[in-house]
């Protein structure tokens, strides 16, 4: 079992939110609020109770908001900027990333998640070190597919889905890399295109390394890219997830 206080978050946050520009158009997506709070300060609360203590956020679109809220909220993270953020995928923020860190276990999340606040707790309950979360199926509209190798370990992630075989589950969007795993992804990038996302980076790990898959059908979450997403969290996940974490106190 590994110490979640031995992980640094990277927290993935330089998207461009092209897609919720109409209803979010001056902060990232991090600062999509429920009742009043912002996502993003929701997942780092998560984190910091499943023992996180250290993280990194990779900033690019309207990075000021972030290393506002930084100074603010989280003093002691460190924001680093991905200057390409407009043409390149989350997998260069991942990498630009866990290069300040070298040589440490680290904790992906992306910044656009809404989830119960157990879900990290969850990660870290995972016996290996390299693990992805992965849920039941949600029908958001917009999932990346999960397809395992037996014992539920990491074959595959793809939003396109597989003739013949069903998959395991959903990506959440929170991931455990060993720090020797987190370099290898660093150089399996480079033959990667530079729009590559960091799914992408986990797929070509997966051809050599055993990452497990910890699989919570039943967690209730979701990512918010478009107002659509944004409808559907605030009418109907966000009620259910305050009603579980209330649950669980």
């Amino acid at each position: 079992m590994y110490s979640s206080t031995e992980s640094v978050a990277i927290v993935l946050a330089a998207g461009l939110g092209a897609r919720l520009r109409d209803v979010q158009s001056e902060k990232p997506k991090g600062f999509i609020e429920m009742e009043g709070i912002p996502i993003i300060e929701r997942s780092i609360e998560a984190l910091k109770k499943a023992g996180v203590r250290e993280f990194v956020f990779v900033v690019g679109w309207h990075a000021e908001v972030y290393r506002a809220w930084c100074a603010e909220s989280c003093p002691t993270a460190v924001c680093v900027d991905n200057t390409n953020y407009a043409t390149t995928g989350s997998l260069r923020s991942l990498i630009i990333g866990a290069a300040l860190v070298p040589g440490r276990n680290i904790v992906v999340v992306e910044s656009d998640l809404l989830y119960e606040q157990r879900a990290p707790e969850l990660l870290f309950s995972a016996p290996e070190m390299d693990a992805v979360l992965i849920s039941g199926f949600t029908n958001s509209g917009d999932e990346v597919w999960v397809y395992d190798q037996p014992p539920q370990r990491l074959a595959r992630l793809t939003k396109q889905r597989a003739g013949g075989r069903a998959p395991l589950g959903e990506l959440v969007g929170l991931t455990r890399l060993s720090a020797r795993s987190t370099a290898d992804l660093i150089r399996a990038a480079e033959a990667l295109p530079t729009a590559a996302h960091y799914e992408d980076g986990l797929n070509a790990l997966a051809e050599s390394h055993t990452i497990d898959l910890v699989n919570v059908h039943d967690l209730i979450w979701c990512e918010i890219d478009n107002p659509a997403h944004l409808a559907r969290a605030r009418e109907t996940i966000w009620p259910k997830i305050t009603a579980a974490d209330a649950r669980r106190r």
